[in-house]
């Protein structure tokens, strides 16, 4: 169909994205009222959940209508990908809460949640968000001792320059430039941590093990289900060579681009080089000392983008595609005890049978079985992959959260 046939089918988009965003803002306020999670809070949830479905629905209509070309192209770009991977993580958000409302069913609302999982379903901006009761705003003098601990561990200041260096380029970067990136989120909170990968003193989000220091053009695309950072062992690796990866006192890593279809592959990654994007694939990651991240927070993150990248490439529904490398091996080739095998067992059920070699980094301990679930929908919903003009923007959904009338929610 083309744009033009589009657009003469579609005249009252506009008018129905503004009747769903008032539905929406009102039964927001609605819910803030509740004093506690019962059934009767789920099944208001659910509604909501399906108002936002119904929203985002009307602003990938409205896309695609806007977009001059044939749907087949739409569908290869990034503002497409992003809008599909966000109402997949709100089509997954949306089961959860008829789950939690049935689950409370019968038992006169008594029965309450982990505190973890319910921050995560509270906070999230494009489900109920419900404020002050996730990580809050960021503490500045945490995050600025967060880069300063991560510059001296990776002794990335330069001697006479103002200078870091981004271990991803291998190369020093104008200071500016650098951004301390957090490998599992800020927002999802300590807790959320805590919950996934067991408390740890002293407590690890803000510690140098959860972090990369990257220029900001790698930061830009690092939570977009472009590229993940794996192991760096050979195709077909001998199992002594695994071994001796996973027993290594410094283990070493590489870029894997995941996304093939991104059409920003063969441009420059900034504009001071002429290396492409497709060039960093297999680059290894150089640091300058024998520190690294903990692997379990470089998995969180591969996991992560795992899923955007399938639901990004979901556009007609069915089938998830696999994620393979060219001989028909998982990226990420070495075992490990990363997070709750439940917690990745339910992401297996998202993803489908193919995906069963994420297993390969379960943990004997164990948590809610949804919650890696969660906290991938709500970080797909919160840190979109590309800002597109048919979803508010985070900040423009905390201004609007200041504006509403705020009521505690015990």
């Amino acid at each position: 169909m083309s744009s033009t046939k589009r657009q003469a089918e579609s005249p009252d988009l506009e008018k129905e994205q503004a009747g769903l965003e008032e539905c929406i803002k009102v039964n927001k306020k609605r819910l803030k009222a509740q004093g506690s999670f019962n059934a009767k809070f789920w099944t208001q949830s659910e509604y909501m959940a399906n108002l936002v479905l119904q929203k985002a629905e009307v602003d990938r209509k409205i896309s695609l209508r806007d977009f001059s070309g044939p749907e087949a192209d739409w569908q290869q770009t990034d503002a497409a990908k992003s809008i599909i991977q966000r109402i997949k993580a709100q089509h997954t958000e949306t089961k959860l809460y008829t789950k939690c409302k049935e689950g409370l069913e019968g038992e006169e609302g008594k029965r309450s949640l982990r505190a973890s999982f319910m921050k995560l379903f509270t906070t999230s901006k494009m489900g109920l968000g419900i404020m002050n009761t996730g990580a809050g705003n960021r503490d500045s003098q945490k995050q600025s001792a967060f880069r300063n601990e991560l510059i001296t561990v990776g002794n990335a200041k330069h001697e006479t320059e103002n200078w870091l260096w981004c271990p991803v380029l291998g190369d020093w970067c104008d200071d500016r430039d650098i951004e301390a990136v957090h490998l599992f989120p800020y927002m999802h909170g300590q807790d959320v941590m805590d919950a996934m990968f067991g408390k740890r003193r002293p407590p690890q989000l803000f510690s140098a093990m959860n972090g990369l220091l990257l220029n900001r053009c790698i930061e830009s695309v690092f939570d977009s289900g472009k590229l993940v950072i794996v192991p760096d062992l050979a195709d077909r690796p001998a199992v002594a060579d695994i071994l001796a990866w996973i027993q290594g006192e410094t283990r070493e890593y590489k870029v894997k681009v995941i996304d093939l279809s991104w059409d920003r592959l063969d441009r420059p990654i900034h504009c001071y080089t002429e290396k492409t994007w497709r060039e960093l694939d297999g680059k290894r990651l150089l640091f300058r000392t024998s520190f690294r991240p903990a692997s379990r927070y470089l998995y969180f993150h591969y996991c992560i983008q795992v899923l955007r990248r399938a639901w990004g490439h979901n556009i007609g529904g069915g089938a998830l595609s696999t994620l393979k490398d060219e001989i028909g091996k998982p990226f990420w080739g070495t075992p490990g005890r990363y997070l709750p095998k439940n917690m990745l067992l339910a992401l297996v059920e998202e993803l489908g049978h193919d995906y069963k070699e994420l297993l390969a980094g379960a943990a004997p301990n164990k948590g809610d079985n949804d919650l890696l679930l969660v906290v991938a929908s709500s970080q797909v919903k919160c840190r979109p992959a590309l800002r597109t003009d048919t979803f508010d923007s985070e900040e423009d959904e905390e201004s609007d959260e200041e504006s509403d009338e705020e009521s505690d929610v015990e």
